[in-house]
């Protein structure tokens, strides 16, 4: 059975065209806030910081599916081989649907590193296709991304692994996948936060977005409810739009112009401020995500009583959080709410005018619109029918073409979650599915042991990917225990032997898995 996950996370954890304002969640979930929270180092100077760092690249096969293209391209990838002992021990590290950073290679604090150093692992880590320095062609026109599918990076993964071996000459290789895995020529792999049902609706993001703020306060989740309700209330006439205008400071203003779908985008655009705070609450990437962008932040100000007005609270959270997540040289204050300026920013194929988080963004909407759906609507709940999946429909529609309809995704969400097998009939061998109970994505997760060596984990008390993060006083207690086990699991993929294992140590042969496991990980 094959299995897929393509999370985002995130999207990782780009904000992509608005810096100083939230884009709509579908761009910015799998990588909203990634320079600011995860104090990543640019990828043209993170070589300069780990100086054993290698930036390379290889050469891809265009198309694995048609045997009589014989075009390549050029994949990045970085390997620090600063751990590596005499051993045929490989930890690959799967890149995300986003720029990837070469810290996830080399920062020693990140916990799979630390495993690195303990096991004398050799460390990969590949970028994903139509991201960051890694281009198949060299625009993303509507032509283009045919070649941006999930089979395609999956394939990606294995003539890697098959590369790598031989040119680095493995004999017996043990690789270890930390968000990607080909256990034919892998002993296992560790996939945080993986999304296995490929849904096109996902409202359960929002569920348990809510269901965060009631763990937080149970009070909290009311008066979001309360404030959505009267901005739904406002949205039904002129004069409640210029109230809307004045409480969010909103560019370009609502006016006699406005259609409904502008006013989802208002809708789509506060929304996705929850959601950053539920994703990444309490994540360790730095001192913000720990301590301060929040659960109980969001609710602290949700709950603050000197302010009578529900709706306004509503926008002194975006002001929170723009003020840490924002671009200084902008006006904070002000709330971009244009639903055509941003389509504008994405819908072109061409990279340079792009620029790369839009040249992201437009590739993980690319991923959704054509394959793994993944749209987070809030059809009910605290947050009303604010943000329907037409909404995103359309998003699809005018991005890309005017054949990318429900109707054109439908059918290839039905085949993909069919072929790679969805969580009730996952059996793969030997991997670990760590998720945090407050991400919203842990509601697309697998939590049944449907082989022996399946390993799921529920971590309470953490969000997204938090167990691949350094350790942090007055982090989620649950996180020490659930790190302990997932070393374990490593440990026992690997068999790994300290006499057999140190310098001048024989390798160890492994067995195929009659299983197929294919995952790809979004990771922040």
């Amino acid at each position: 059975m094959q299995l897929l996950l393509v999370s985002v996370a995130a999207l990782v954890a780009v904000a992509f065209s608005e810096k100083l304002a939230p884009t709509p969640p579908l761009l910015r979930t799998k990588h909203s806030l990634r320079q600011k929270l995860l104090d990543q180092e640019p990828s043209d100077d993170v070589t300069s910081q780990y100086p054993w760092l290698q930036r390379l690249t290889f050469k891809q096969k265009l198309d694995h599916f048609n045997p009589t293209n014989t075009d390549t391209w050029n994949q990045r990838y970085y390997y620090n081989p600063k751990y590596a002992r005499n051993t045929s021990i490989i930890f690959l590290m799967i890149g995300g649907e986003g720029p990837e950073d070469g810290k996830w290679a080399a920062k020693p604090d990140i916990q799979y590193l630390q495993w690195a150093q303990e096991y004398g692992a050799h460390v990969f880590d590949l970028e994903h296709r139509f991201f960051g320095d890694s281009w198949p062609k060299p625009n993303m026109d509507f032509a283009s991304l045919s070649l941006l599918t999930t089979e395609q990076a999956l394939a990606d993964l294995a003539y890697f692994i098959t590369s790598m071996n031989q040119k680095y000459g493995f004999k017996n290789p043990r690789w270890v996948t930390f968000g990607g895995s080909y256990p034919e020529w892998t002993v296992g792999a560790v996939a945080s936060s993986a999304p296995l049902n490929l849904k096109i609706d996902f409202f359960e993001y929002a569920q348990v977005v809510e269901d965060d703020l009631t763990v937080t306060n149970k009070d909290c989740p009311g008066n979001v409810r309360d404030a959505f309700q009267k901005m739904q209330v406002l949205s039904n006439s002129s004069d409640g739009l210029n109230q809307l205008n004045k409480y969010f400071n909103l560019q370009p203003p609502f006016d006699k112009n406005t259609t409904q779908r502008d006013i989802t985008n208002f809708f789509a655009n506060v929304f996705g401020v929850f959601q950053s705070m539920s994703q990444y609450t309490y994540d360790g990437r730095n001192g913000e995500s720990q301590k301060n962008l929040t659960d109980a932040k969001v609710c602290e100000i949700m709950m603050d009583t000197k302010e009578p007005d529900v709706i306004k609270r509503v926008y002194n959270v975006y002001l929170w959080y723009n003020g840490i997540t924002g671009d200084p040289k902008t006006d904070l204050t002000v709330f971009p709410n244009s639903y055509s300026d941003m389509i504008a920013s994405v819908k072109t194929g061409n990279l340079t005018l792009l620029g790369e988080d839009n040249a992201a963004a437009r590739g993980w909407m690319w991923l959704c619109c054509n394959e793994v759906g993944f749209m987070q609507t809030t059809e009910g709940g605290i947050f009303g029918k604010t943000v329907p999946l037409q909404y995103y429909i359309d998003m699809c529609t005018d991005m890309f073409d005017a054949s990318v309809t429900l109707d054109y995704l439908t059918p290839r969400n039905k085949a993909a979650q069919s072929y790679y097998g969805g969580s009730d009939k996952y059996t793969a061998s030997n991997v670990v599915l760590p998720n945090g109970s407050l991400d919203p994505w842990h509601a697309l997760g697998c939590y049944l042991n449907n082989t022996a060596t399946t390993y799921p984990i529920l971590i309470n008390g953490t969000a997204h990917c938090s167990d691949m993060y350094p350790a942090y006083d007055g982090e989620p207690s649950a996180l020490v225990g659930v790190r302990a086990q997932i070393k374990g699991h490593v440990r026992d993929f690997i068999k790994y032997d300290p006499v057999a294992d140190g310098p001048g140590g024989s390798g160890f042969s492994i067995s195929l898995f009659t299983s197929f496991l294919i995952l790809l990980l979004s990771r922040m």
